[in-house]
């Protein structure tokens, strides 16, 4: 796994002339870096959701649906300024969107057990390449919120799915 250097210091000195606010943008829309990785940059951002999981299952209900709130709000407002200031739909180095959706198929099928979990993050995965419908669909005109809805959606079919597998 390699990062880009010519990328990553294009962002990096893009977010200096912007008062570091593009900074925080890009650190998160690209999950710290991963974003950056030259293979496989989303489903490694969405493997780095397993332990954010497993912490996240020592919390009560409502924090955990606040907790996957927020990333997905995060993810919309970050896409879109990344999106836009990269000129581009859906540049690839934006991975938050991945970490949404793996957190959605995690809590949906609410399992302890490690192979259902690691059942839904593939499904998951799977799903967001492929993108069947209604995952292909395009909501919005808004680039952040395209650039989210297909890893939500795509989550919360992985996550129903393996639970109704689990259960069948």
């Amino acid at each position: 796994m390699s990062i880009d250097q010519s990328d990553a210091e294009l962002d990096e000195s893009r977010a200096r002339g912007t008062n570091g606010i593009a900074l925080v943008h890009y650190i998160a829309a690209t999950w710290f870096g991963v974003g950056r990785i030259k293979f496989g940059p989303g489903t490694v951002a969405t493997a780095t959701v397993l332990p954010i999981y497993w912490l996240l299952q020592l919390a009560a209900a409502p924090v955990q649906l606040a907790f996957v709130a927020l990333v997905v709000v995060l993810a919309v407002v970050c896409a879109q300024w990344v999106a836009a200031d990269q000129g581009r739909d859906d540049p690839q180095i934006i991975v938050i969107d991945e970490v949404a959706g793996g957190l959605i198929a995690l809590l949906l099928l609410n399992s302890p057990s490690l192979v259902p979990q690691l059942a839904a993050l593939a499904l998951f995965r799977v799903l967001d390449i492929y993108k069947p419908w209604p995952i292909n669909l395009s909501p919005s005109r808004h680039a952040g919120l395209n650039i989210v809805y297909d890893d939500v959606v795509a989550g919360i079919c992985a996550g129903l799915i393996v639970q109704m597998v689990r259960f069948a």
